[in-house]
């Protein structure tokens, strides 16, 4: 079954999913950012109102933002994926979350426990192939989207 597999897969994809964000979403969170902002006045909060200014300008930065197209490649020694390297030995489980032409993309779960999901977009990649590679070295098992994922993706995150 694990027959004619490369020694090394490679492929290229954006770091993260993107959604691009219309004005309405930039003047939502500006709306919030001010109300929070009231509210920490009248409970005569300065550190919290600073901490509000400060999150919503960082939200509105890494809203902005658009994801760098990284190198993937799964080898012998692990999974590297832009400046981030993945060792099998960390590694617990992998899905790979396939619904075309929605998603194409790598989960792994590490064993560790403040790093515990990672996602890595499949891109143009064979997810078949990958997977096949994968178990070479590691379990696969479903992983299901965290209830943050699901929270991120429906604020367009």
């Amino acid at each position: 079954m694990m027959q004619n597999l490369p020694a090394k897969i490679k492929w290229s994809a954006p770091e993260y999913e993107y959604h691009k964000k219309n004005p309405e979403w930039f003047w939502v969170l500006g709306i919030i950012t001010i109300k929070m902002v009231l509210a920490a006045v009248i409970l005569d909060n300065f550190l919290f109102g600073v901490f509000i200014v400060l999150a919503g300008f960082s939200l509105a930065v890494y809203g902005a933002r658009k994801p760098r197209v990284i190198q993937i490649e799964l080898g012998s020694g692990g999974i590297k994926a832009g400046n981030k390297n993945y060792d099998y030995d960390d590694l617990d489980h992998f899905w790979i979350n396939y619904e075309p032409p929605y998603k194409k993309e790598l989960i792994l779960e590490s064993k560790k426990t403040f790093s515990p999901h990672s996602t890595i977009m499949l891109g143009d990649a064979d997810p078949e192939l990958a997977r096949r590679f994968l178990l070479q070295y590691a379990k696969e098992k479903r992983i299901e989207e965290s209830l943050a994922n699901t929270i991120a993706k429906m604020l367009k995150f």
